[in-house]
């Protein structure tokens, strides 16, 4: 169990099993899931309504000679774990590509997967 005053600080994502390195620790992961949006009256406040959405994860992946971006690119439905150093994990099932990541010469590319809300996994 980790230390309880330690946050996020490194994440370990795997697409279908397979360990991407992931660099500059700005891993970001929008769970998604239920959502209340404000809806304003005319002579009252404090109105809602429901409605989901979708997670999105954004990470910095490493273009080691493994990494292909044409291939991440290419992901249409792939189960997705993201492990926090925190202890805390979460999956995303049937994600995509938000598509083919652009690659940069600080050694890294910014790849985006989409798809419906994550799981808390315990």
């Amino acid at each position: 169990m980790p230390n309880p005053n330690q946050v996020v600080g490194r994440a370990r994502v795997k697409i279908d099993g397979q360990l991407y390195d992931t660099g500059k620790g700005n891993t970001t992961l929008e769970p998604g899931g239920p959502m209340r949006e404000e809806v304003e009256g005319d002579y009252t406040a404090g109105s809602f309504r429901r409605s989901v959405k979708g997670s999105k994860l954004s990470f910095a992946a490493l273009t080691n000679p493994a990494f292909s971006a044409v291939a991440f690119g290419a992901i249409e439905d792939a189960t997705v774990s993201i492990e926090f150093d925190n202890g805390r994990s979460y999956v995303i099932r049937h994600a995509w590509a938000e598509g083919t990541p652009p690659m940069k010469t600080d050694g890294t590319a910014d790849c985006v997967l989409m798809g419906p809300a994550a799981e808390e996994v315990r």
